[in-house]
């Protein structure tokens, strides 16, 4: 069973035009925003939630919106992170959460 999760696909296209120069931080951060909400709704996998987690903090502290960031990042820390989380994400296929079978089972 395969189940592809839309917001994660749109978080990581997102994540692909920021490097290229198409998306804003604000944009990148939206996308982040539904990912962490649909992973709370839905109860999925735990790694989902703790990516969105990730995600969002870096995101956070990229964009430091109102200064409240005691460690900011600049943008090029924050690109070579997300090439980083997009390198390796990028070996999932099709961007699909495929559950493993349980041990033991036939």
């Amino acid at each position: 069973m395969t189940t592809e999760i839309r917001e994660f696909r749109q978080m990581l296209e997102a994540g692909r035009r920021y490097l290229a120069g198409t998306c804003s931080i604000q944009e990148l951060n939206g996308h982040v925003s539904e990912i962490a909400t649909a992973a709370k709704f839905w109860g999925g996998h735990p790694a989902l939630a703790q990516i969105a987690g990730d995600w969002s903090a870096m995101v956070d502290r990229r964009w430091n919106e109102w200064g409240h960031c005691p460690n900011p990042l600049s943008e090029q820390e924050f690109l070579a992170w997300l090439e980083g989380q997009l390198s390796s994400l990028g070996q999932m296929p099709n961007n699909s959460f495929k559950p493993k079978p349980l041990r033991g089972s036939a």
